[in-house]
């Protein structure tokens, strides 16, 4: 049976559907991507040791073998700093020095590493008197929209606040003034007591497959209270790199080698009541395409139930 849900944080209409998971098919399946083999490629822009193909570096974690984590500009920029209507600054944050790595193979260290290099960037860029809104992501395989192979991410400082986080700003405003109550302690408070669709409850940290969202088996992160991103301490940079290497290791195991987005969502700068914004992360898996009902009635439908999920990649 059909049921519909909303997506509370986003105002996203969902339409659970179970029943369409039977649904015959006689389309040829797309293949999946390979795992890469080679730590090193000598034609690759982010390869140690290739350093003459790329931009110049901005931060680096150096190993007695040299860098192990970096990053650069971007060559070929989204937005550049003196831009039409837009202005801001983009960079490549490289996870790691292999080639051959991967959030599915990553180890624990090499997640802290990414998590410093990551705010050592957002701190430097939240400090831009420019910069109202700082955006980092990660695209992983082409169906994700990723171009390079080598394992990396993106920061993006920008000189307005997205249309949606402006309009999760908005939701969480006026639900505190309809209802006086932060909004993301609400649903907190409410996912631990049920504790159906939770991954991992933790220190700073909660992890949970959202009761609603346009994405089948997404999976979010959020920080448990109102902490900036740039005052995150390094126990806390620490507790993510744990739950980031367990949650891809349980996904590795339940999907494979998955195509994914890896979304970053931050306070917005000069944002008023900012205790009501929680720092988030939204892991998005990109192995479903959207059909023609999503596309042109803006209603999303799901078939996989949250708490099936849940249980099958949860950790302590």
């Amino acid at each position: 049976m059909s049921d519909l849900r909303v997506d509370l944080f986003s105002g996203d209409i969902i339409i659970f559907a179970p029943d369409r998971t039977g649904r015959p098919t006689d389309m040829k399946k797309i293949e999946d991507e390979k795992e890469l083999a080679n730590i090193y490629e000598k034609k690759c822009p982010f390869c140690r040791g290739n350093e003459e193909l790329s931009a110049g570096t901005t931060f680096q974690i150096n190993s007695d073998s040299g860098w192990i984590c970096k990053s650069i500009y971007n060559k070929y920029p989204i937005i550049e700093e003196r831009a039409v209507g837009i202005s801001g600054i983009h960079e490549v944050i490289i996870d790691t020095y292999r080639h051959n790595g991967s959030f599915y193979n990553m180890s624990e260290i090499e997640f802290r590493n990414m998590f410093i290099a990551y705010q050592n960037r957002y701190k430097e860029y939240v400090e831009n008197k420019d910069t109202i809104y700082i955006s980092i992501f990660k695209n992983f395989l082409k169906k994700a929209g990723a171009s390079l192979a080598h394992p990396h991410s993106q920061i993006i400082s920008m000189s307005l606040i997205p249309k949606y986080i402006k309009n999760e700003v908005n939701i969480l405003k006026e639900h505190y003034e309809s209802k006086k109550e932060s909004l993301y302690e609400k649903v907190i408070n409410e996912e631990i007591t049920l504790n159906e669709r939770v991954v991992y409850n933790g220190e700073k940290f909660l992890v949970l497959i959202p009761y609603a969202s346009m994405y089948n088996n997404e999976v979010r992160i959020i920080c448990k209270d109102s902490s900036k991103f740039e005052n995150l301490s390094e126990l806390n940079l620490n507790e993510l790199a744990y739950i980031f290497k367990k949650v891809f290791g349980k996904i590795y195991i339940e999907c494979g080698y998955m195509p994914f987005n890896l979304c970053m969502h931050a306070h917005p700068k000069g944002l008023e009541n900012d205790d009501l914004f929680h720092l988030h992360f939204h892991v998005i898996p990109r192995k479903y395409n959207f059909g023609g009902f999503e596309v042109s009635n803006g209603i999303y439908v799901s078939s996989t139930k949250p708490q099936d999920f849940a249980k099958k990649i949860q950790f302590k």
